[in-house]
């Protein structure tokens, strides 16, 4: 257990209105900073010798482990620190776990914390049932190999998730090298309406009442399809029979979807390409582009997307109607230009997708390496 395996903390809170306590040399950890993949070093808030009095001063190494909100959020120490009481950290001694193979342990926790806790709206285990949690312990040696291999492979991922956010920002910087922010226009571009660019379709939801409508000969599209980080869509969860398909609202491939209607403002602007005919739901506006390269106006949405947030209602929920997106004004270069950019564009999302591929090798091969080391059998 891990109370046998060295000292249990647990965190609080220093009087938020006292500011003798806040803004000293010592981090002040909540679970929004918990980090597995680097030791935790810095943090926005601090505290001062004062604030120290409140909570324990933890030493570098330590295992921070949320027991309040994100069950199973983990991070260890890179420095001497404090926590709030959201956060359970177990000191080791270090004669009987190495601090890396314990992070890696305690990692493995989250189910058994998910599983334990009650339920309520905001799941918690305390500090004692976290106590009682258990970790193999083979000897120090086996524990360090163990932590050398993973490592390794973690290092290899990160250093994929690296390379595609760089690529990420590659796409933006050459598209504002080659034509500016469309939201300032700096180059003087000509403008077009939306609705000059292409045709807008809305789409809608075929009646529930009629189960014949849902089936699997066309994806029906929802936002969550289109939220993410992938220049394509995600595959849909629900499709839609022939005869959904005949009352449904579909476009072919290369066309556009964006979110037009969300629960938060933020979600507002959101868009994927197709790359295969879709249909789709009524929060979301299709432009199906004619007069204008469809990868250029997709990434003029990613980089403005601040003018289709321009036109959202100012509610608590966002909306931009189908005959406000039309009248979304963007940057019209000449054509030739905007295919120039496309294919740089398609160059990069290849490169994208290979290191996609790679990445998600190499994730089965951690869990694989992770699942054996546990196991006794790496």
């Amino acid at each position: 257990m891990l109370k046998e395996l060295g000292t249990i903390h647990t965190g609080s809170t220093p009087k938020t209105n006292d500011e003798s306590l806040f803004g000293g040399d010592y981090p002040f950890v909540t679970p929004g900073d918990l980090d597995s993949s680097k030791p935790i070093e810095f943090t926005s808030r601090t505290l001062t010798e004062a604030g120290l009095k409140t909570s324990d001063l933890l030493p570098k190494d330590s295992i921070l482990v949320c027991c309040i909100g994100s069950l199973g959020k983990i991070g260890i120490a890179g420095r001497p620190l404090v926590t709030n009481q959201q956060i359970n950290a177990v000191v080791f001694d270090q004669k009987q776990v190495d601090p890396r193979y314990g992070l890696l342990a305690c990692r493995r926790l989250k189910s058994q914390l998910e599983t334990m806790a009650p339920a309520t709206t905001v799941p918690i285990v305390n500090k004692s049932r976290f106590s009682e949690l258990k970790i193999p312990v083979p000897p120090l040696s086996e524990q360090r190999r163990i932590a050398a291999i993973l490592d390794q492979a973690e290092t290899l991922r990160t250093q994929r998730r690296t390379a595609l956010a760089l690529l990420d920002t590659l796409t933006q910087s050459i598209f504002l090298d080659m034509f500016g922010d469309p939201v300032t226009n700096p180059m003087k571009w000509k403008q077009l309406r939306i609705e000059e660019i292409g045709k807008v379709i809305t789409g809608n939801t075929p009646s529930r009442a009629n189960s014949s409508f849902y089936g699997n000969d066309v994806e029906w599209i929802k936002s969550d399809n289109i939220n993410t980080p992938n220049y394509y869509l995600t595959k849909s969860s629900e499709g839609l029979s022939l005869a959904g398909k005949a009352v449904a609202r579909t476009v072919p491939a290369l066309s556009i979807l964006v979110t037009c209607i969300a629960g938060s403002p933020d979600c507002i602007g959101n868009a994927a390409m197709t790359d295969r005919e879709v249909s789709f739901n009524q929060q979301i506006n299709a432009l199906v582009t004619k007069n204008a390269d469809p990868h250029f106006v997709y990434a003029q949405m990613m980089v403005g997307k601040r003018l289709i947030q321009q036109a959202s209602t100012k509610g608590m929920k966002g909306m931009v109607s189908k005959s406000r997106f039309e009248q979304i004004v963007f940057i019209a270069p000449p054509l030739p230009l905007q295919q120039t950019f496309a294919t740089r564009i398609q160059a990069i999302e290849a490169l994208k997708s290979t290191h996609r591929i790679a990445l998600a090798q190499l994730d089965a091969l951690f869990a694989s390496l992770q699942h054996r080391a546990f196991s006794g059998t790496l």
